[in-house]
């Protein structure tokens, strides 16, 4: 598994220097907003500006090996309090069960001269509710726009885990990254990679990796959709999932 994981981030990390080295280049004006990932999402863009608002849902579902899995799904509010700072308030569900409360920040740093580089932070703390356990994440987003289709954008972080039910590896590494190619307007193509599985801490974690093709639609000036049907690569083998999430922007 671990060199199966190897092999994959090797392939992204050599798909984003293909993308540095043929991208088309351009002036500052012309950059777009880096697109968030539909898995692993921000809490609201990197930028974010003051009042920004945004409700949505992320549901995953198993397509394979359903009678021993689940479907994890959460409903999410997300504001910007002021420019380049946003707070987001979670409920994670496990099929009709509510299984926890999760709240992040988000801090972003500022862009680089040229436009094309920008990062962040986001800080995150989820509490559950019928075991004693919390997890307290930090992680580090560069994002990176290659040309006005190619963009990337990565979460790298740990997880620490508090309480007296945690596991006894208490420390999880935490990497996702995205490319993203923007076809239209209202149109983006991501592809995902993403190494943890939040709705699934009952068990003893091993590393893990979702890779998830995904579509973004927007829908209207509000609204928005995002899919996807993706692999889980597990030790013990590999799952199909599918993804979608609905999104409100006001």
């Amino acid at each position: 598994m671990q060199r199966v994981l190897k092999i994959l981030f090797n392939v992204f990390c050599l798909c984003c220097f293909w993308l540095q080295v043929f991208s088309q280049e351009e002036s500052p004006e012309e950059h777009h907003d880096i697109p968030e990932p539909m898995i692993f999402d921000l809490v609201r863009e990197l930028g974010a500006k003051q009042g920004e608002l945004e409700v949505n849902v992320l549901a995953e579902f198993p397509l394979s090996s359903i009678a021993s899995r689940h479907i994890d799904w959460a409903p999410e509010i997300e504001y910007a309090i002021w420019d380049n700072f946003a707070v987001e308030f979670e409920l994670p569900f496990e099929d009709a069960k509510l299984e926890a409360l999760k709240t992040a920040l988000q801090y972003t740093f500022g862009k680089s001269a040229s436009g094309r580089y920008i990062h962040g932070t986001q800080f995150m703390v989820e509490k559950f509710r019928k075991i004693d356990k919390w997890d307290i994440s930090l992680l580090y987003i560069p994002a990176y726009r290659f040309s006005p289709v190619w963009s990337v954008l990565a979460l790298l972080g740990v997880r620490q885990q508090m309480g007296s039910d945690s596991q006894n590896k208490t420390t999880t590494l935490l990497l996702n990254a995205t490319i993203f190619a923007e076809i239209s307007d209202r149109t983006t193509l991501g592809l995902e990679f993403n190494n943890s599985d939040p709705g699934n801490f009952d068990e003893d974690e091993e590393l893990e990796l979702l890779v998830m093709p995904q579509l973004h639609l927007e829908l209207s000036k509000h609204w928005s959709l995002q899919t996807g049907l993706g692999a889980e690569f597990k030790e013990q083998g590999v799952d199909a999932t599918g993804a979608i999430r609905l999104i409100a922007e006001f």
